[in-house]
């Protein structure tokens, strides 16, 4: 039954084997991408992909197409599924999809009379039980629908243009060849996609209905159309104008209808007639479409849109026709005040908060929809069914500009979005910003909306409400103030753009409980001063702004696999879902600085989180890597946007933020050529936070069901006391670190961390505990944090490189036990207990070490000569830093020999030295 290609999804073979089948006519059209199955929110769907580079295409930008040997080339090149056929604007080719309609290889018989009728090219989709046809020409006129779901869960769908299809070559029962056949593709369209309604469809011959305007003639009638509101808009319909649809004739014709249908009340012959003696009359008016003409399905479409008739005032003596402009939400109707006894000029008109006003030219009814009303308060048109209103004006606290609150009752509710005035007034970018909550708006209705809108202004600006508004998240007026979204519909509100509300749901809703959270938390950070120092920072950013300091980078690297992303998302998640994913809290450099930086705008006060230097590919190599991340980290470091143009040369609005960045990588970033200002505005430490791989692991599971909690305790915690007294605790603990810091550049940002992880535990971590002792255990988290940070120039780099020697060691114990080699790792050493002594011995193999402290950047003899002068290794007479040990099936290696118990006393008298400092609280405990 069907002629399968060899690379079809079915069968093996080769796509080049596949798309051979394809018509030439279609090969050689410039409109090819490449496609790519994903899997987004539980559903798999095709992403168009750009065959150029990789990226995502749109169906919409010719600069993302290519030829058709090109895409079939760039398939395997970026990893991609197939290619696709794009149908452009200028609708030279549709195509129609029938999804599910082949069961067992069968096709359903309702859909056997298209595929026979059709003669055009047919293949199977890429899931086997659908079929795409491909013919030559554009959907019927005025064809706006493009799918609907069918009975048994099937879908039809029909493009003519801004869509692409995928294409298979897997030719169904030989019918490979393209064809043009508009009778089968408008039955299709209206057996399918849009039936016809014909109960609500008269023919021409005897579609005059009861409703008509009485015995008027045509040119007294058309002189009523002239003199209403409308009457420019129909003066230029009338006269063959159609500019104001953007010169498509078609458009132009249902809008003369439509006005037609309205005044004509229904009288298709009439519509006919004086639609003839307009301008717009051309041959295609009488053309055919199937058993009727153009011009008849464009007067049927007008008739059954229309929801009211014209009526003159003779026919409405008892006024039942149509309801009359007044109801209670009447802000101001001229024909109803002096019936209501209410003041016409001098009176604040009153604003309808629960739903759109009536205004002077406007009526709003019971039911939400919007009319066009005369002066004498007649309805003319409706204009939409679900009609905008502004429910307050939003201040903004930061920049002081007025937005607008606007909402709009829809199917399931009343829905609202903040607006600029030059979005709201805007006939072309209204449509954009109502229509996705649901609105009627379009470009036929756009103009009267905004109409309206702009008379609502004119009369109901003055008494409406107004409200304290941000656009960010984070303190709202400073800190302790209100913090978003924690408290957004409190005093202020949190009014995001709508691509900016996206990226805020990770902060909306908390998950789990603190007490959960802290005790996943707990472990990790008593185990590991690096994790310790990370999370620390996440809290401290919120006190950035608390205590007017600088904003800084917090930037961890070290070897992969060392558990550097789950103590990323560890901080992320004091705050919100850390999680990956589309527009999520977790961001990488692979992002685009543009992005992360207008993130970082978003978050304000809460940390930005980015993952994985070693993603950001970049010509030239490993400098040019750090050179790109250097300047992005900068950027982030100076707590602002550069200045920037939108597309009408107008400056665009620039965040700010008082957050820091925390970050991690493989690579360092800090060198040599840094300038100095990034390299003070990065407190760059290298360490390995997590020795257990599961424990990491574990820490991935943990953030994605437990966060958001932390930092909603905490700021609320913190709001307890006076900022006063939170600067004297900084003051005192920043003087203590500068004690022990020896000048360090560092100094100030670990100071502001070891408060911030004094306040986490005093208030989170271990609530109610003793202050000082919070104090005593943060100040020797600063100590490591010193003695790991790079910048200490006059620090002991050998003291770091024996630290780092005994963290590799334990995180790496696995590559020493006896039985590594049944687990198929690599041997590096071994583990021995001591013979006249308790404790153990290090034989870590020279090379092994070699390797790694080179991979640290340490230098191998000065490390080894201080251990041997600190008494930590164990040597062969003859042999200054190693000792031999026999290893099965090896031999006698020399290994360098150390000392477990000798290491460890060292590190202990190391940190007691350091840390002979201690932060005395003068100022009495926080509340």
């Amino acid at each position: 039954m069907t002629e399968r290609a060899a690379s079809s999804p079915h069968k093996a073979g080769s796509l080049a084997d596949a798309l051979a089948r394809v018509p030439r006519e279609l090969k050689i059209e410039p409109r090819w991408v490449c496609w790519r199955r994903e899997e987004r929110n539980g559903k798999t769907t095709k992403l168009p992909v750009c065959a150029a580079n990789g990226r995502m295409a749109k169906s919409t930008d010719p600069a993302t197409w290519a030829t058709f040997e090109e895409a079939v080339a760039a398939v395997g090149r970026w990893r991609c599924d197939g290619v696709g056929f794009v149908f452009g604007p200028d609708r030279a080719f549709t195509g129609l999809d029938l999804d599910h309609v082949i069961v067992d290889g069968v096709l359903d018989a309702e859909y056997r009379w298209v595929v026979e009728e059709a003669g055009t090219y047919t293949e199977v989709s890429p899931s086997g039980d659908g079929l795409h046809l491909i013919f030559r020409g554009a959907k019927p006129e005025g064809a706006e629908r493009s799918r609907r779901g069918q009975p048994g869960g099937r879908v039809v769908e029909m493009y003519d243009h801004d869509r692409y299809f995928t294409v298979t070559g897997d030719v169904f029962e030989g019918r490979g060849a393209l064809a043009e056949n508009p009778g089968v593709v408008e039955r299709a369209y209206r057996t399918w996609i849009e039936p016809e309604t014909r109960s609500s469809q008269p023919r021409l011959e005897d579609a005059v209905r009861e409703a008509s305007p009485g015995d008027m003639g045509d040119d007294e009638l058309v002189e009523r159309m002239l003199a209403s509101r409308s009457g420019g808009d129909i003066r230029a319909l009338l006269a063959g104008d159609c500019s104001a649809q953007g010169g498509d004739h078609s458009a132009a014709d249902m809008a003369l209808c439509s006005h037609l249908a309205f005044w004509c009340a229904g009288d298709a012959a009439r519509m006919d007639r004086i639609f003839r003696a307009s301008g717009l009359m051309r041959d295609k008016w009488d053309s055919r479409r199937g058993g009727t003409t153009y011009g008849a399905q464009t007067i049927e479409r007008a008739i059954s849109g229309a929801t009211e008739f014209y009526k003159p005032r003779a026919a409405r003596r008892d006024g039942s026709s149509r309801p009359r402009a007044n109801n209670k939400n009447t802000c101001s109707m001229s024909t109803r005040r002096e019936q209501q006894g209410v003041p016409d000029d001098d009176a604040a008109p009153r604003e309808a908060t629960e739903g759109a006003p009536s205004v002077e030219g406007w009526y709003v009814d019971e039911r939400g929809r919007l009319w066009a009303a005369d002066a004498a308060g007649g309805l003319r048109y409706t204009v939409t069914a679900t009609a905008p209103w502004i429910a307050c004006d939003l201040v903004d606290l930061d920049t002081g500009d007025v937005r607008a609150l606007v909402r709009v009752a829809v199917a399931g509710g009343v829905r609202e979005r903040a607006l600029d005035r030059d979005v709201l007034l805007n006939q072309t970018r209204i449509i954009g910003a109502l229509a996705p909550l649901g609105a009627n708006v379009s470009s036929t209705n756009a103009k009267d909306i905004v109409r309206y809108l702009t008379d609502c202004e004119r009369r109901c600006a003055g008494s409406r409400p107004r409200a304290r508004s941000v656009v960010h998240l984070g303190w709202a007026e400073g800190a302790l103030s209100s913090f978003m979204p924690y408290d957004a519909g409190g005093e202020v509100r949190f009014d995001p753009s709508p691509d900016e509300a996206v990226k805020a749901r990770p902060f909306m809703e908390p998950a789990g409980t603190l007490p959960d959270w802290v005790a996943g938390m707990a472990p990790a950070r008593a185990a590991s001063p690096a994790f310790r120092c990370v999370m620390a920072a996440s809290f401290a950013s919120v006190l950035v702004a608390l205590l007017g300091v600088q904003t800084f980078i917090v930037y961890l690297w070290g070897r992969s696999r060392s558990g550097k992303t789950p103590t990323l998302k560890a901080a992320g998640s004091v705050w919100g879902d850390p999680t990956e994913g589309s527009d999520s809290y977790f961001r990488t450099f692979a992002d685009t600085p543009k992005s992360i930086v207008r993130a970082a705008a978003l978050f304000h006060d809460i940390p930005v989180i980015i993952d994985e230097l070693q993603s950001k590919g970049a010509p030239g190599g490993q400098a040019s890597k750090r050179q790109i991340v250097e300047d992005l980290l900068y950027s982030l470091s100076l707590g602002h946007e550069r200045g920037a143009l939108n597309s009408d040369r107008s400056m665009m609005r620039a965040g700010s933020w008082r957050s820091l960045t925390i970050a991690t990588g493989e690579i360092p970033i800090v060198g040599e050529s840094t300038q100095q200002g990034a390299a003070n505005r990065t407190l760059e430490l290298n360490a390995e936070p997590f020795s257990d791989v599961r424990a990491a692991q574990g820490m991935h599971h943990l953030v994605s069901a437990q966060h958001g909690t932390a930092g909603r305790a905490f700021v609320e915690a913190l709001r307890r006391n006076p900022a006063e007294f939170y600067a004297r605790q900084f003051a005192q603990v920043r003087d203590s670190v500068a004690s022990i810091a020896c000048g360090h550049p560092q100094a100030d940002n670990i100071a502001l961390l070891a408060f911030a992880d004094a306040l986490a535990e005093f208030y989170v971590f271990s609530p109610g505990s003793d202050w000082q002792g919070c104090l005593d255990a943060s100040l020797a988290m600063a100590v490591w944090a010193l003695g790991n940070a790079t910048g200490a120039e006059g620090g002991d780099t050998d003291l770091k490189a024996i630290q780092f020697v005994a963290e590799w060691l334990v995180g790496n114990r696995i590559h020493f036990d006896d039985y590594c080699e049944n687990d198929r790792l690599e041997r590096w050493g071994a583990i021995e207990d001591k013979t006249c002594a308790t404790g153990y011995l290090w034989y870590v193999f020279s090379s092994v070490l070699d390797r790694a402290l080179a991979g640290a950047n340490y230098d191998r003899a000065k490390t080894l000569r201080r251990m041997e002068e600190e008494g930590l290794l164990v040597c062969d007479s003859g042999h200054r830093y190693t000792k031999q040990k026999r290893f099965r099936n090896a031999g006698r290696v020399y290994c360098v020999c150390i000392d477990n118990e000798a290491l460890e006393a060292f590190l202990e008298r190391a940190a007691t030295g350091a840390g002979a400092a201690v932060i005395a609280s003068q100022g009495g405990e926080p509340c």
